[in-house]
């Protein structure tokens, strides 16, 4: 591979690191956000990152939920934002890919 693509891939990556977190970073305890994911494919897991079928419902897209903790958790080479929020009576996390804040 050339040199240079790989270094303009490099720098994007980096570029979009810094410019997801930043906004993420806005994002504190007790704000809403919204299901965005299509039908209810969002997942409730019982914890951060929870393994596929290991989630405890689903939420509907649409859906308002208020933030009740944050966590980042590191996947690859990135962090990923996790959300604590109640849902049906159940507390567990979502993934801000699922989010309006994404």
């Amino acid at each position: 591979m050339n040199t240079k693509f790989i270094f303009i891939l490099f720098l994007t990556s980096i570029f979009l690191s810094f410019a997801s977190t930043a906004f993420s970073a806005e994002v504190k305890r007790g704000d809403i956000i919204k299901i965005l994911t299509v039908d209810t494919l969002a997942r409730l897991c019982p914890y951060p990152n929870c393994g596929q079928n290991q989630h405890i419902s689903r939420i509907p897209q649409g859906t308002a939920l208020k933030i009740e903790g944050i966590m980042a958790v590191k996947s690859g080479l990135m962090s990923v934002k996790w959300f604590e929020v109640k849902y049906d009576g159940e507390i567990g996390w979502v993934s801000i890919y699922d989010t309006d804040k994404q």
